[in-house]
């Protein structure tokens, strides 16, 4: 019996098989009892303190293992006796949980970026950069939304994608797969890197890495290495297609490289980043293909490299920019 399941099954999130497990444990002998008693005391006596505590207890808990892995200024020479037994070493672990949970809210390193296990994300005029306790990377494009939960010991990690893109590079955890809701269409992976962006009544996923699997009530799709699903979420119709470029990745990577692409494809996504308005008045010029890379900054300075590769004449009025 690992202290894993213990400590689940004190938190109530066992399954049938998995308590029985522990009773039936528990029940084999009279020491084992002994020893689950001492540590449920333990538990009681401190489980008022964390039920009152306001800080995640997954974040508590992941940091919790990285202390006790620490090796500590001064040798506890008065409890050192106790830590021989396995037991009360799970014991002593779920104590320090609640002294950790304290410690770390204190403690926190202050690395310029934050690390989350339960929160809620929004962007508003910049991208956002996610790193999870997991290992887990997201990309939060601007004026998206998205929230992560992890409840402690779930068979799952979950992502409710509420609008706007976002680039997932996910960790991979055999035993928790990483599931991303979107209004009814699930994405579910083990571990891979894919955008998902979700606007009015569409989902578009594209897989860069690895393999995801897209479900809605009608219908579900395995998607591999650059395949492209678009998802009509009030029909479940599903749409797929292989990526012709990679412009949708411009937020990660602060580029929009472009090969052999149509001039007007690359306008589209320049309207995206930018806000701007960016109109094509020679209908020859849409597709009019264009090989070049053009980092995500100024867009004057962007036009400027349009304009002289392409031989083109770019002026602005009012609040539109005109190309021909």
């Amino acid at each position: 019996m690992n202290e894993e399941k213990l400590i689940k099954y004190l938190l109530q999130e066992s399954d049938v098989e998995e308590s029985k497990a522990v009773q039936d444990w528990i029940e084999s002998d009279s020491e084992n009892k002994k020893q689950f008693e001492q540590i449920k005391w333990i538990w009681d006596s401190g489980k008022s303190h964390l039920e009152k505590s306001q800080v995640d207890e997954n974040l508590a808990w992941t940091k919790f293992t990285k202390l006790r892995d620490q090796k500590p200024l001064v040798k506890p020479q008065p409890i050192q006796r106790f830590m021989d037994n396995n037991w009360l070493r799970a014991a002593a672990s779920i104590t320090l949980i609640l002294i950790a949970t304290w410690v770390y809210t204190l403690f926190l390193p202050q690395s310029g970026k934050a690390y989350y296990s339960s929160v809620e994300f929004q962007s508003e005029n910049l991208p956002l950069e996610i790193p999870l306790l997991d290992g887990t990377a997201i990309t939060l494009n601007k004026n998206s939304q998205l929230s992560y939960s992890q409840k402690l010991f779930s068979g799952k990690r979950n992502v409710n994608m509420k609008s706007g893109e976002a680039y997932f590079d996910v960790k991979r955890i055999e035993s928790k797969p990483f599931v991303i809701e979107n209004d009814g269409v699930e994405i579910t992976v083990l571990g891979t890197s894919f955008h998902v962006k979700s606007v009015e009544k569409n989902t578009e996923v594209i897989v860069t890495s690895g393999s995801v699997q897209v479900k809605t009530a009608e219908n579900m799709e395995i998607l591999h290495p650059n395949d492209k699903l678009r998802i009509n979420r009030e029909t479940g119709q599903m749409i797929k297609s292989q990526l012709e470029n990679s412009l949708y990745n411009y937020y990660v990577s602060n580029k929009f490289h472009a090969d052999r692409t149509p001039l007007q494809e690359l306008v589209n996504v320049l309207n995206e980043a930018y806000d701007s308005k960016i109109v094509i008045k020679r209908v020859e010029l849409k597709d009019l293909p264009i090989t070049t890379t053009l980092e995500y900054g100024s867009l004057d300075d962007n036009l400027q490299v349009l304009q002289e590769t392409l031989n083109l004449k770019i002026s602005k009025s009012d609040d539109k920019i005109m190309v021909e």
